[in-house]
């Protein structure tokens, strides 16, 4: 990954870690249901996009082409490395809510974590917005390139 996004990631997660731990969130049943099936469908949305670009021009092309920001590298496996760790910190974060989700207490539909925990959560979920935002990125490259041959 280039440093820069993951400069972004980490202070993001700081960022949102700080902001949700002094602003007191409480985290509902519903939400953490939501949060769960937002992943699932990131994840799954991930998988399909590397089928459809499996055999796609674009990918050809990242292949034949070197990665400028680490030119040790095609751009091709740059990608491959977006992927995976898009990939892993959904799966991570679908256990990490699962395994919350089941260890905790609820109480009239409203989660018993404490502001630690919950920061947490919600920064893992906000890490996952990021690896989308850069991948949508990808996607929309890839269709202008597409579009153009």
């Amino acid at each position: 990954m280039y440093s820069e996004h993951v400069k972004s990631l980490f202070l993001t997660t700081i960022g949102i870690f700080t902001i949700f731990f002094f602003i007191d969130v409480t985290i509902s049943e519903s939400l953490m249901q939501n949060f769960i099936t937002f992943l699932s469908i990131t994840f799954g949305f991930y998988m399909t996009s590397l089928s459809v670009l499996y055999n796609s021009k674009y990918i050809k092309k990242l292949y034949d082409e070197i990665d400028p920001k680490k030119p040790t590298q095609r751009k091709i496996h740059t990608l491959k490395t977006y992927f995976k760790n898009s990939a892993y910190w959904s799966l991570f974060s679908i256990g990490l809510l699962m395994i919350y989700s089941l260890i905790t207490k609820i109480e009239n539909n409203v989660l018993d974590l404490n502001a630690f925990f919950e920061s947490i959560l919600v920064s893992v979920v906000f890490i996952n917005f990021i690896f989308m935002i850069l991948l949508f990125k990808v996607f929309i490259n890839g269709l202008i390139e597409e579009s153009t041959k």
